[in-house]
């Protein structure tokens, strides 16, 4: 089975379960991503060039620095469009659903049920970003119960925030 994702479907849907939303990035976040690309491109093309006037081989610098920036704008679009396309969340009537591209090649599938989820807050980063209808979510998720019997020689937050404490006392 591919790993294809699309608005009515996706990898490892459940019999019955309803997409209610899906999730994807802004496509003005995809132009940010591309603007970096393309400024890096045009910073190796820049010292190149410079490179190239400082030297007697003006011709060798100056071509490998066009050839170079445009395998870095070819190579990085290739890429940033790549991810772009890859990372989806999907909102359910059971769970949510986000597919996290992590390499060129690996996407890892992350699942959470709605019984695991605590608070759900959304949030723009800022005034701009609100009138753009642009904004930040963060899920919540119950933590498992501690469980009674605690393994020797074991390190776990609670003894990390208890020496934290003992250490500000002092």
């Amino acid at each position: 089975m591919s790993m294809h994702n699309s608005e009515t479907d996706f990898f490892g849907k459940q019999e019955g379960e309803r997409i209610l939303y899906v999730v994807t990035p802004h496509p003005l976040s995809l132009s940010f991503k591309l603007l970096k690309v393309y400024l890096v491109a045009l910073a190796v093309f820049v010292v190149l060039a410079i490179l190239g006037t400082q030297l007697v081989l003006l011709n060798l610098f100056l071509f490998s620095g066009i050839v170079i920036a445009i395998i870095i704008a070819v190579v990085g679009t290739k890429v940033v469009t790549d991810y772009q396309k890859r990372d989806m969340a999907y909102i359910t009537d059971r769970r949510l659903m986000r597919f996290e591209p992590t390499t060129l090649f690996a996407t890892n599938p992350r699942s959470l049920t709605w019984d695991e989820v605590v608070k759900v807050k959304t949030y723009p980063p800022n005034a701009i970003w609100k009138q753009l209808a642009i904004g930040n979510v963060v899920v919540h998720a119950r933590t498992p119960a501690r469980p009674n019997e605690h393994i020797p020689g074991e390190v776990d937050a609670d003894d990390i925030e208890l020496k934290v404490a003992i250490i500000t006392k002092v």
